[in-house]
């Protein structure tokens, strides 16, 4: 019996996708009209079982063939499977997607039914949805589009899935994949659709696309992979000479994806190449865009950084192209708008014109003497590179006090730090404080140009709200604020006196009762402390804490100070109920649960809140969300914060830790060196003090025990981190340069025949955010052991060994400060600083380090066993490294610090 003729072949690419061939090829079985259909699979050389497989799938089904190539990626494996099909029309489905049972059918019969050149369905992706620019046309019903200019978002699904085509017409056009680029699928794809002739669309799911996480992805490193630039462009040229054949609504189409589709690559293009690349895709795209409109190119860009590239390609500037912040060096007015100082003819003005500007406000103090408010925050003007002051003077006006000051733009280490761009991109402004009138002033950032003024409204950051609380000078208050959702303001009040005081006191609280009256967020808390203040005024209340469940670090041997030496009533330690670290505290006194009651009301009214970790992530409730807090109820309470640390720091860490993001009223350092760095680079000033860590004052070797340490720090982008679970790991553990470190430092036979030698111990305690990932990888076996921090602090793990181990860890400092040897492991510093975000600080480990530095786990388990046969001594040149970065060493670190942050204003009132 003769079956039903074959309508339709499904092409499948496969390549070492074992692991998801089989839910692919069950959904392509699972058609309804699969016994009309021929599947075609092609191994591209798979390395895994992917091969085997297809050809039992192929042995399973007389309508399946399986053929195998040498690798040669997807589109040389699709152009084969093309030249093979000899049905009236074609699908492809790539080898880790899935079917919808149906799928096929609807695409055949809207193909069928309208004689056209192309069905296309709908498209879902999975685990996570994705709202597709191209999705647009869908949710209206079937129907059918006359030619793409119908649907032009169409343009832009660049995938040959989820369709069906014409394969007669296909082959007419000549149209195929291009072979050894990626975006081979757009090659075919939307030269096809600006060709067809009718498009019958399907408003169904025929399509279900895998998002695989994959740090090495095409995707995943879109603008950081060189090639990338060179295959779209490729793409795009190729594209481009399809104009002449097409008419003015299909070229408008085509233009449109040419100017959108390249614009991430063109304003980026200057962050990874030399002059002479840069050169080749200049005159590439100078071709390209030569004919589009700029009105057309602005309509289609994103914003104005994007558009200043293909101002260079307009004007034929490879200057601005490849060095735009020496050719754009600030900003023109002209009625109220900003645009690029740049010279053009009028034509251009639309390429040119500022599509976003935002100024946001991170710190308002009074200087030492109170006669000026001094405030400070940064601005981003889009299009305008600002990797060195701008030439464009700018002023700061206080609404409703008819007073404008000068702003001046300063260097920001913390704004570099993602972004080159804005490394001159914070500003600061002295208000004199007498000129200020009464009232709720707004603030606007002014730009003043040959042309004219300007203004935009300052807005509010997390840095403005923490730094948010009264600031009193002589018989002036103000008090920053914010008016709508983001607007920042200053409310003033002169007024000298008791008087003064009584009127600001009652403003205050007319302003809790408004707050409760229309139940805004934590209103209830307002009130709460509205109504107790008066009986809390004079306590002043210390809230300590670290993470939620520790008692281990600086906060814990501060406390302890706190209430056994100086008997202080008011200090108080916040810790979960369950924590093992209680046990610590056991004896001390004022221990608090977290989120009891009891910590919410002391929080209510805490004059200082100290922590060694970040203080809005881990002394908060955990019902408190951060932003309403710091809205609603930071400023009314108005604690002074100080931040302890949990390490030296010796790396350029400004991007969270400038002081214009953390509100730190004071900064411990532990060293002089420190201290400075901090001052100067994160912008603390005095804030930043040399005081020692608490910590230090506990810390005694305790050596003897035979035990070796290894401690590494972690990897951001290795992990999700404890403090944001949402956060996705960018490259997977298993494969990564840390993970092999430790593989071929654990698999040493050398390093375990020198330990079991010597009698030695090598324990590994990993960082608290690497541990469920990495203590699996300790072997069983005597010489080796995984230190359980439930059992044994971090601070009695470094003062009992021998020998330590790390990478980047600040540990290395409170090892160098006991006088133990240590060895730096910098297996991936490359990688760690690159990827990792970090940048190089004050502190060069070879030049300023405590112990050698070794590059490899090789290397690592020589300087290991070297210190074994030396009875694990340190040489002298470390130990006078050592002496010379903590110059004091007194064990009386406890009293400067508290005699500190005694010192710091409470709130005013």
């Amino acid at each position: 019996m003769v079956g039903p003729v074959p309508q339709v072949t499904i092409i499948v690419p496969v390549y070492n996708v074992e692991d998801f061939l089989p839910e692919t090829l069950e959904s392509i079985a699972a058609q309804t009209v699969f016994t009309q259909c021929r599947v075609i699979l092609v191994d591209d050389g798979s390395t895994d079982g992917s091969d085997l497989l297809a050809k039992q799938f192929a042995a399973e089904h007389p309508n399946v063939t399986a053929v195998r190539q040498n690798n040669s990626g997807p589109g040389a494996a699709r152009n084969l499977a093309l030249d093979m099909a000899d049905t009236p029309y074609v699908a492809f489905v790539d080898s880790d997607d899935i079917l919808p049972p149906r799928a096929i059918e609807v695409l055949l019969k809207a193909i069928v039914t309208h004689q056209a050149s192309i069905a296309i369905g709908d498209m879902d992706t999975f685990p996570k949805p994705t709202a597709f620019l191209w999705k647009k046309p869908f949710g209206k019903g079937d129907r059918l589009l006359q030619s793409v200019v119908d649907a032009p978002e169409l343009v832009f699904d660049a995938g040959p899935c989820h369709k069906l085509y014409d394969l007669n017409q296909l082959r007419q056009q000549g149209f195929r994949f291009r072979e050894g680029v990626h975006f081979e699928d757009a090659f075919l794809a939307i030269p096809m659709l600006l060709k067809a002739e009718r498009i019958a669309l399907v408003d169904e799911v025929v399509y279900q696309y895998r998002r695989r996480v994959s740090g090495n992805s095409i995707m995943d490193n879109l603008f950081t992979r060189e090639q990338n630039y060179w295959d779209h462009l490729e793409l795009c040229e190729t594209l481009a000479e399809l104009r002449p054949e097409l008419d003015v609504f299909r070229r408008e189409v085509l233009e449109r994806f040419l100017v959108r589709s390249y614009q991430g690559f063109a304003m980026r293009a200057h962050t990874l190449f030399e002059d002479k690349d840069l050169w080749r895709i200049f005159e590439k795209c100078s071709k390209i865009y030569q004919d589009i409109e700029p009105s057309f190119i602005a309509r289609w860009t994103a914003d104005t950084r994007h558009r200043v590239a293909y101002l260079a390609f307009k004007s034929y500037d490879f200057d601005l192209f490849a060095r735009p912040w020496e050719r754009v060096q600030g900003v023109v007015a002209c009625g109220g708008e900003l645009f690029l100082d740049y010279p053009i003819p009028p034509a251009f003005l639309p390429l040119t014109k500022v599509s976003t500007v935002s100024a946001r406000l991170e710190q308002v103090r009074l200087s030492d003497s109170g006669e000026k408010l001094k405030v400070s925050g940064h601005v981003q003007i889009s299009g305008l590179p600002m990797n060195r002051p701008i030439k464009t003077p700018l002023g700061l006006r206080v609404r409703g006090s008819s007073l404008t000051v000068p702003a001046t733009l300063e260097r920001r280490a913390d704004l570099k730090s993602p972004d080159n761009n804005r490394e001159w991109a914070g500003f600061t402004a002295e208000i004199p404080v007498a000129e200020l009138r009464n009232g709720r002033h707004s603030l606007r950032l002014v730009f003043m140009t040959d042309t004219g003024q300007a203004s935009r409204q300052c807005l509010i950051s997390a840095a403005f709200l923490r730094d948010a609380p009264l600031k009193v000078a002589g018989d002036t208050r103000i008090l920053p604020g914010f008016s709508g959702r983001e607007d920042a303001t200053l409310q003033v009040l002169k007024a000298s006196g008791a008087a003064g005081r009584r009127r600001w006191q009652r403003m205050l609280l007319r302003k809790d009762l408004r707050h409760a009256a229309s139940r805004q967020p934590f209103w209830k808390q307002r009130l709460l402390r509205a109504l107790t203040e008066p009986f809390m005024r004079r306590r002043d209340i210390w809230l300590i804490g670290e993470r939620k469940d520790t008692a281990q670090d600086n906060s814990w041997h501060l406390f302890r100070y706190l209430r056994n030496t100086e008997r202080r009533r008011n200090a108080y330690y916040v810790i979960e109920k369950d924590s093992p670290d209680r046990e610590r505290l056991r004896g001390l006194g004022n221990v608090v649960t977290y989120d009891s009651f009891r910590h919410k009301f002391l929080l209510l009214h805490a004059a200082k809140l100290i922590n060694s970790y970040d203080i809005d992530s881990y002394m908060l409730p955990s019902r408190w969300e951060r932003t309403a807090f710091l809205k609603h109820l930071n400023w009314r309470i108005g604690s002074a914060r100080v931040f302890l640390q949990h390490g030296v720091t010796d790396k350029d860490v400004s991007g969270g830790l400038h002081r214009a993001k953390t509100g730190v009223d004071l900064f411990v350092a532990a060293a002089g060196k420190e201290a400075e760095f901090v001052a100067n680079q994160f912008d603390y000033g005095s804030a930043a003090q040399r005081l020692g860590f608490p910590r230090f004052d506990a810390l005694l070797p305790d050596r003897g025990h035979r035990r070796i340490l290894l401690m590494p720090t972690w990897r951001s982008y290795l992990v999700s981190p404890s403090y944001n679970p949402s956060l996705r790991p960018r490259f997977p553990f298993e494969s990564s340069r840390y993970a092999e470190f430790l593989r071929e430092l654990f698999g040493s036979d050398e390093l375990k025949q020198s330990l079991q030698r010597h009698g030695y111990v090598l324990e590994f305690l990993p960082h608290y955010e690497m541990r469920t990932m990495s203590t699996s990888m300790v072997p069983a076996e005597s010489c080796f052991a995984v230190v359980d921090q439930t059992q044994r602090s971090v601070q009695d793990a470094l003062r009992q060994c021998d020998l330590f181990i790390t990478d980047y860890s600040s540990t290395a400092f409170d090892v160098a400060y006991l006088g133990t040897p240590l060895i730096y492991a910098h297996f991936d510093s490359d990688e760690y600083f690159a990827i990792g975000g970090y940048r190089r600080g004050y502190f060069e480990h070879r030049d300023h380090g405590f112990g050698p530095v070794c590059e490899s786990a090789a290397e690592t388990v020589k300087a290991i066993v070297a210190y074994l046969e030396n009875g694990c001594a340190r040489e002298e040149k470390y130990s006078r490294r050592a002496a010379e970065f903590f110059e004091v060493q007194d064990q009386q670190n406890c009293r400067r610090v508290t005699a500190a942050i005694a010192a710091l204003p409470g709130p005013q009132r």
